[in-house]
């Protein structure tokens, strides 16, 4: 189980987000310093004082060599050629113009006297350009530039001297900046070192809190594993609890109701009937309790499963009504059925569950009143409703139920009269459990009730219009009175351990004209099936040396005629798990116990080819 815990800001926890901030301040800082360093660096390297001050120098160079050759050119024994005297001046040009546009020569400029004299040597480039192009035998122009030079010398050498004066500053004062940058990270860096030592305990201090904290989650991780594998064992040992409860009050039960059940039919006085009658009342509720308690069970895990179906919605009230009216009969209530639809109402549901919340509600309903009628109705609300749904509606002239006995009524084991004397009997599920169906179901209940004018249970689900396939129609076996059936004889192979059961269902079956075999087990049930011929075979699920699933499982790996012999499964096993089971190896169809006549006899005509012979003959029908 995995278990999570939000932790919440402590002061340590701020002090930490505190510290850490601190340094990742001061790490901006510092990384501040380093580009800033960096760059004053690039700089340096960049204007390095020989490469400040050469672009002056060589300006003076050429502004010296252009002289000379213009004297050479206009005073000399040979004279220069012009096309020499040209180069010398585009070199000078270009020498001029490197101190005007290059960014390396820009500190120069911080001294005005610079700028005009550079701004004066680019004025007399020009005019040497001019003068040279003009086509001037007596070269006047250029011998006017000859006499300017002698003027720009003191000044091409004072650019050079300054030129290296302001380079000389200006590393200076880079160097300064580098040292005092210096002198700041190392102060930084310092307190770094200190919040890092800090940082560094508080850290170690919060590790071994967290170490501590962690050890105690993880114990308390183990304990809370520990107690879910506890709970889902108690789970799993409730769920096995239950099912061998069941199985070992089912199976005695089978035998009780079944044995009154054919007692019932035998000629009594009219004291014995009402006493088998007492009994089998006394013995329905205790049916009607255990599957209760079942039922809530399999909700409470989640495994209780609607199976949607087709169901003729009259056709339940109807059924519903048929099991009903005796008790209300007997307690002389009126019972009606209205409104009640004309003609059949198909929806897909599941009908079991169906039926079971109605006799719910009408057995509440007939128990709570005691004189007066009882009504069951049914109306669809398809067209004008924005969900299309069906509503059966139970009317009674009951005690009734005051406000907050309404509050309560769908709680578990709640009575409306909890008194130790109380008049009505129930164990307070049968509202409870009705109410989760409904919701599982898709629906819900409603009531309404005022005390002693009766009460209103409105069962609400959705519609959902369902066409049933058509069915072949089947041979309906009939009772011609007690003890004669109208089909033919079946040799039935019987596989059950418990001797009360065995007497019921030897009696029931002779009542009912077949011949039985019966086997205590599975394995001796493999051998009877081996040596002789039998059209079905009943077998119950929980019996020694084999039980009924495996022996299913091997019927169906018999040879290829055999091993398709319908196999019905009665336990008193009634569990969801154990019809799978069931259905899983190979078995047709599930009776739970106590197994109802009428049920046992649907079974057969479904699974079983009723044949008209005698077992020999039976051997042909198989082959």
């Amino acid at each position: 189980m995995a278990v999570i815990q939000r932790f919440k800001a402590t002061p340590s926890c701020v002090r930490m987000f505190v510290l850490t901030s601190v340094v990742a301040t001061a790490m901006l800082v510092l990384l501040g310093f380093e580009l800033t360093q960096r760059q004053a660096l690039v700089e340096q390297s960049n204007l390095r004082v020989d490469s400040l001050t050469a672009p002056a120098f060589l300006l003076d160079r050429e502004f010296l060599r252009f002289q000379h050759a213009l004297n050479l050119y206009l005073d000399g024994r040979e004279p220069l050629p012009k096309d020499t005297l040209q180069l010398r001046l585009d070199i000078l040009t270009s020498k001029v113009d490197t101190v005007r546009e290059s960014p390396s020569s820009s500190f120069m400029f911080k001294n005005p006297q610079n700028i005009a004299t550079v701004q004066a040597m680019h004025g007399f480039v020009q005019q040497a350009h001019a003068a040279m192009a003009a086509n001037d035998p007596q070269h006047t122009g250029l011998r006017e530039l000859q006499q300017q030079m002698a003027d720009f010398t003191d000044q091409t050498q004072a650019i050079g001297t300054s030129a290296d004066l302001l380079a000389s500053l200006l590393m200076e004062q880079q160097t300064n900046d580098m040292l005092d940058q210096n002198q700041q990270i190392i102060v930084l860096t310092s307190a770094l070192l200190v919040f890092l030592m800090v940082s560094a305990g508080a850290l170690l201090k919060r590790n071994r809190a967290y170490l501590f904290e962690k050890a105690a989650l993880e114990a308390l991780n183990k304990q809370l594993r520990q107690a879910q594998q506890d709970a889902e064992a108690a789970n799993r040992g409730k769920s096995l609890f239950l099912a061998n409860m069941s199985h070992e009050l089912r199976t005695p039960f089978n035998g009780i109701v079944g044995i009154l059940g054919l007692l019932a039919n035998t000629p009594l006085s009219a004291q014995q009937t009402d006493l088998i009658k007492t009994v089998n009342d006394s013995a329905g509720h205790f049916l009607k309790l255990l599957n209760d308690i079942l039922d809530m069970s399999a909700m409470e895990s989640g495994k209780l499963q609607m199976q949607a179906e087709a169901v003729d919605l009259r056709s339940v009230m109807f059924e519903v009504h048929a099991i009903m009216r005796p008790l209300a009969m007997q307690k002389q209530l009126a019972f009606e059925l209205h409104p009640l639809p004309t003609h059949p109402l198909w929806v897909k549901t599941d009908a079991t569950r169906l039926r079971q919340i109605l006799l719910n509600l009408l057995n509440n309903a007939i128990k709570f009143t005691e004189r007066g009628q009882v009504v069951m109705g049914l109306q669809t609300f398809k067209d004008d409703q924005p969900t299309p749904c069906f509503e059966f509606a139970i009317k009674d002239t009951g005690i009734g139920m005051t406000s907050s006995v309404l509050s309560k009524l769908f709680q578990r084991f709640y009575q409306a009269d909890a008194s130790l004397s109380r008049q009505f009997s129930g164990a307070g599920l049968g509202l409870e459990i009705s109410q989760s169906l409904a919701n599982l179901l898709g629906g819900d209940i409603q009531v309404q009730s005022q005390p002693g004018l009766g009460s209103t249970f409105v069962l609400r689900l959705p519609w959902v219009e369902h066409t049933p396939q058509s069915m072949a129609s089947k041979p309906i076996a009939t009772i011609d009175g007690p003890g004669s059936v109208a089909h033919a004889s079946l040799r039935i192979l019987v596989a059950e351990d418990h001797p009360v059961n065995q007497k019921f269902l030897s009696l029931l079956l002779q009542r009912l004209g077949h011949q039985t075999k019966f086997c205590e087990n599975g394995q001796l049930a493999l051998q009877a099936l081996s040596e002789e011929e039998f059209d079905v075979v009943l077998m119950d699920i929980h019996m020694p040396v084999m039980d009924g699933l495996e022996a299913t499982r091997r019927i169906r790996a018999l040879p290829c005629r055999k091993s398709r012999i319908p196999v019905i499964a009665l336990s008193a096993d009634v569990l969801k798990e154990t019809g799978d089971s069931a259905a899983a190896v190979g078995v047709n169809a599930f009776i739970p116990k106590p197994v109802q006549i009428a049920e046992l006899q649907e079974a057969l005509q479904t699974h079983v080819n009723p044949v008209n012979t005698s077992p020999a003959d039976s051997q042909l029908a198989h082959a």
